[in-house]
């Protein structure tokens, strides 16, 4: 067993929620995710059942009508809709707490004006906030406006790759060297990308680096995880910082979203994905992939939950 900082330990049970009798479907997270297309259908899967994993009621996936059968046929927990038409969804989207942008979806042209739909639903719901992902990364540049004033709405999770082509896109002219191992420079560069686009920004590396353009507030999380890179890895962050984001929301009482939400939520979820990925390693070693770290989320949960147990949930009466 592998366990989580005493201090960081104390933020993941901050903002897991108290289970009880009184609770009713829903209470603990509706999740979506838009993604899948006819070339991927894990990425989709991946993304929405992380959060179930870790405590969410239920999790949607709007997928294109060719991966939605098999996506469906990965889980039952899964409630898959045969396309990514945003009115056709529409309905069933505002009744989420958050949403993911981007697994699997593909990068055909069509694509930008589903997230240029999406970025101004959410623009338009307090109590929703969006998560940008793998393939809804390669459209932020053509949706530039759409951001502004997103901070605590939007976070987007570059990899190293996608955060460098993000990055010389924003700032073509400035030499700030982009491949840099150096960790000061890394976090310039994330509080620079994150005040420019008006949205929060996880930059996933050997260091997660989460911003939200003030350096005074940005997270660190290095905290030990896998030596292994498999597919999904990605995939399973963004579907638990959807979750985290709305249970930071949770905790605080609060009925609209605040970059402060975004930030906890993202070092949440990072913390959680990399004690279950080095849990994996430890167990697999090489041989691991995303759908072992899926089963590996089952531990770190319960050691979360372990701590909670002096917690009694009360109901108030009318």
């Amino acid at each position: 067993m592998s366990p989580i900082d005493p201090d960081k330990m104390a933020l993941l049970r901050r903002l897991f929620p108290v289970l009880g009798k009184h609770l009713r479907k829903g209470d603990c997270g509706k999740i979506g995710v838009i993604g899948g297309s006819p070339d991927y259908t894990g990425a989709p899967y991946f993304a929405s059942i992380t959060p179930m994993k870790i405590g969410a009621d239920l999790a949607f996936v709007y997928a294109h009508s060719d991966a939605a059968p098999v996506i469906k046929s990965y889980s039952p927990e899964l409630i898959v809709y045969p396309s990514t038409d945003f009115a056709t969804n529409r309905h069933s989207i505002e009744r989420l707490d958050a949403l993911v942008f981007g697994p699997g979806l593909g990068r055909q042209k069509h694509t930008q004006n589903l997230l240029a739909d999406v970025v101004n639903f959410v623009r338009s719901k307090q109590n929703l906030c969006l998560v940008i992902d793998a393939d809804g990364l390669f459209f932020v540049k053509e949706c530039l406006e759409l951001f502004k004033g997103c901070t605590d709405k939007v976070i987007i999770t570059p990899n190293h790759r996608e955060f460098v082509r993000l990055y010389t896109q924003m700032f073509p002219n400035q030499q700030k060297g982009e491949d840099t191992d150096e960790l000061k420079i890394q976090c310039e560069m994330a509080d620079q990308l994150a005040k420019h686009l008006e949205v929060t920004v996880m930059r996933k590396g050997e260091i997660d680096i989460i911003s939200n353009g003030s350096a005074v507030q940005t997270r660190l999380v290095q905290a030990d995880t896998s030596m292994r890179r498999c597919g999904g890895q990605g995939d399973i962050l963004s579907g638990a910082t959807a979750l985290f984001a709305f249970w930071a929301r949770k905790a605080s009482g609060a009925d609209i979203y605040s970059s402060e939400h975004l930030l906890d939520g993202a070092e949440a979820a990072s913390l959680l994905v990399r004690n279950a990925s080095l849990r994996t390693f430890q167990a697999v070693g090489r041989s691991m992939n995303a759908a072992d770290v899926i089963d590996h989320i089952v531990p770190v949960v319960r050691d979360i939950d372990s701590g909670l147990s002096a917690k009694v949930a009360t109901i108030t009466t009318r």
